[in-house]
């Protein structure tokens, strides 16, 4: 595990100087808005008796009429000025501004007044706020709870039952079915099929989740099927919320372990993965390499806005390693029209050293880039895109593009069925693009 401690080391140390492109596979930009809830922003919710009549007071009056227009981050900042002061102290206002913090992703803060406003009048909506937050976060087992004990309050409080019903929507069981192929100019290409059922134990304290793989590589030099057996178990309710994750593909077994000494701020993963599949890479698929990983994510979610850190170390099996590292910031000043949110970050991948088979720069590719996203949400749809672009920062980057949608229906309370594409155009420095189509359904029962 040593070999494992210093190339995390070596991956922190590249946040601070590193800059971002996808890498060979990159994970879908999220949401501008958490998926599964009612999009808060389109339309506006119209303010209720006690908002309006806070709305006579001058000092809260600029935060109200800003939420009521729709711009929360604006009402968020001008609402927690006057929140300072002893006139606007009001449990009214505080809602608001806790529902304008949520609704801009700001949640730790948003959490903070929610709770505040809990044994008030408002008992009943702050523990649908803070259910809410829990959904987005992806504990439905704690939004549950929040939903049901805003209902033990008040029965009729608003967006209850519906509220409710989305978290019931993620704790069901559940069977999906996933096509995807995914490409890149080096005429490598791979088609997935994945038969996967999920379901959580009665009490809420652990997840299960069972998949299988068939999966077609196609590449001039290269062509096999492989199967795999892949499962995970998260005990939501154990200390450092524990979860496991094991592979059975071919005739090998992969499998990582992750913690989180921080709940919901940060996770620590390690364990042994298949870095020929990981990786993109017919020859390296081929030569059956494997990689000991260490990695650790960090978010916060405060008033000034979102950060996130990923830092990741690779000791793959034919003694090279492989570190990288990402800092993605989303700011509370978002003044675009249309609701768009933009974002920036640096990302940096270096390798010890250079191997044909597979993305190992040398020296480290660096990159700073910039994106926008966007998100429409009802209670049967949930679509979101997002754009971004790149600037080389070191001799192996230039600049880079990439593009995303995801988008899901439910036809039926129990059948939805999405899409999803990415493609990223990110030289290294020669050229490279890569490109990924899913289609998926999914039932509950």
């Amino acid at each position: 595990m040593t070999c494992v401690w210093r190339a995390l080391a070596a991956a922190l140390a590249l946040l601070p100087c590193a800059a971002v492109a996808q890498p060979a596979a990159p994970e879908l930009e999220p949401p501008a808005a958490p998926a599964g809830a009612l999009d808060p922003r389109a339309p506006v919710k119209p303010m209720d008796q006690a908002l309006q009549e806070l709305k006579s007071d001058r000092s809260a009056a600029p935060a109200l009429e800003a939420y009521e227009a729709g711009d929360y981050y604006k009402a968020a900042r001008l609402g927690r000025d006057a929140l300072r002061s002893e006139a606007a102290r009001s449990t009214a206002l505080r809602y608001a501004v806790a529902n304008s913090l949520a609704w801009t992703g700001r949640y730790d803060a948003a959490l903070d007044d929610y709770r505040a406003l809990l044994g008030t009048d408002y008992d009943a909506r702050a523990h649908i706020g803070i259910g809410n937050v829990m959904l987005w976060q992806g504990r439905p087992d704690a939004a549950e709870r929040e939903f049901r004990a805003a209902l033990e309050r008040d029965p009729a409080v608003e967006d209850g039952a519906k509220s409710l019903e989305f978290a019931a929507r993620e704790l069901r069981p559940a069977l999906g079915l996933r096509y995807v192929r995914t490409a890149d100019n080096q005429h490598y290409t791979r088609d997935e099929t994945w038969l996967s059922w999920r379901r959580w134990s009665d009490d809420r304290s652990r997840r299960y989740e069972v998949a299988i793989l068939d999966e077609d590589n196609s590449a001039p030099a290269f062509s096999a099927n492989r199967e795999a057996l892949q499962g995970s178990a998260w005990f939501v309710a154990a200390p450092l919320a524990p979860r496991i994750e094991a592979t059975l593909y071919d005739d090998r077994v992969f499998g990582t372990l992750q913690v989180e000494p921080w709940r919901d701020h940060l996770r620590v993963r390690a364990g042994r993965v298949n870095w020929g599949r990981l990786a993109f890479s017919a020859a390296a698929l081929a030569d059956r390499l494997t990689a000991n990983v260490l990695g650790v994510v960090a978010e916060a979610r405060g008033v000034l806005g979102a950060v996130r850190l990923r830092a990741d170390g690779y000791d793959i099996s034919d003694g090279n390693r492989v570190y990288e590292g990402e800092a993605q910031v989303t700011p509370a000043w978002q003044p675009l029209p249309w609701r768009l949110e933009w974002y920036g970050g640096l990302f940096a991948r270096r390798a010890e050293r250079e191997d044909s088979r597979y993305w190992s720069p040398t020296p480290a590719y660096e990159l700073a880039f910039v994106g926008l996203r966007r998100g429409w949400y009802s209670d049967r749809n949930d679509v979101s895109v997002w754009a971004r672009a790149g600037a080389g920062l070191s001799e192996t980057a230039k600049a880079s593009y990439s593009a995303g949608v995801s988008a899901r229906r439910w036809l039926t309370h129990e059948l939805a069925c999405g899409v999803e594409a990415w493609f990223v155009d990110a030289p290294r420095p020669t050229p490279y693009r890569m490109y990924q189509l899913a289609a998926f359904a999914q039932l509950l029962w």
